[in-house]
């Protein structure tokens, strides 16, 4: 059984359910019913779904497997760069999917990972195990997934309170006015796109800050430093400010240069959940973005 201890007064006198459904991405019911069947205990015992976590509690999670797993292992081009007993940190390309959604894709970095013989860990199970954050199926760079269960709330903590470290590399349209900036905007669903994402008042926090690296003919390489995590940020806020990464089909339009949206996952830094200690992973650029930077656009 995995425990953590709860030390960030932030959680404190809140309820366990709400807090471990925002920190996992789970949904609420799910973690409900995990601590109805005693698989969630606090200081070794029993507790109700509504009980509010004091400073220095002892949350212990013991979530079983599922019994049918709906993921079948998928040969897949993804690179390990990294792996331990707690985590494994992966190169993804663009074109893949980290886990299974509404499109229903049988090859994802999860299937993937499986066929490469990695578990992971049983939170978020069985469609989501071991995921603690995400990129854009058509994003290519780190990615980092939990292989405890404990090692998954830690990670998954670290991503919820923003401490995480970070950065893309993306190539926009035209050229930004200002060459270091902020954009600090709000990102929601959009009202009438279902699928698409826009800024609008009252949405999820959302905060970006970027510097232009280099001018190509028509367009800027960008490197982005995320603050917050919401769906789509960087590609939404580049959208905000009328500059769209270049190739991005649902917020700017097709180029007969890329593929797919010019956007590169190519910095993480975090504290390992077992030692403490901060690690950090770099990825090169694939070869679609290298080519138009090396052109001049």
């Amino acid at each position: 059984m995995d425990s953590v201890i709860i030390d960030d007064a932030e959680y404190v006198d809140k309820r366990i359910d709400i807090v471990l459904s925002s920190i996992l991405d789970i949904p609420r019911n799910r973690i409900q019913n995990y601590i109805k069947s005693g698989y969630i205990t606090v200081n070794s015992k029993e507790i109700k779904k509504n009980y509010k976590l004091e400073l220095n509690d002892k949350v212990s999670l013991a979530i079983p497997e599922e019994q049918e797993m709906s993921i079948e292992p998928k040969k897949a081009d993804i690179k390990i760069v990294y792996e331990d007993d707690d985590l494994v940190v992966v190169d993804k390309p663009s074109g893949l999917v980290v886990h299974p959604g509404a499109a229903k894709e049988d090859t994802t970095v999860l299937s993937a990972l499986m066929y490469l013989g990695v578990k992971l860990s049983i939170v978020g199970a069985p469609l989501r195990g071991g995921v603690v954050h995400r990129i854009d199926k058509n994003t290519s760079g780190i990615l980092v997934l939990a292989k405890s269960d404990k090692a998954h709330f830690l990670l998954a903590k670290q991503f919820f309170s923003h401490t995480i470290d970070r950065k893309y590399i993306g190539i926009v349209c035209g050229h930004l006015r200002e060459k270091v900036g902020v954009v600090d905007a709000p990102i929601a669903r959009h009202p009438i796109k279902r699928k698409e994402f826009c800024v609008r008042n009252g949405g999820k926090n959302a905060k970006t800050e970027y510097k232009v690296l280099k001018s190509l003919n028509g367009m800027d390489v960008v490197m982005f430093k995320l603050f917050t995590g919401r769906t789509h940020q960087i590609r939404v806020h580049m959208k905000h400010l009328n500059h769209p990464l270049v190739g991005d089909e649902v917020y700017g339009k097709k180029s007969n240069i890329i593929k797919r949206h010019a956007l590169h996952a190519f910095f993480l830094k975090f504290i390992h959940p077992s030692t403490g200690k901060e690690m950090s992973f770099f990825s090169r650029l694939p070869n679609d973005m290298l080519k138009i930077i090396k052109s001049g656009g």
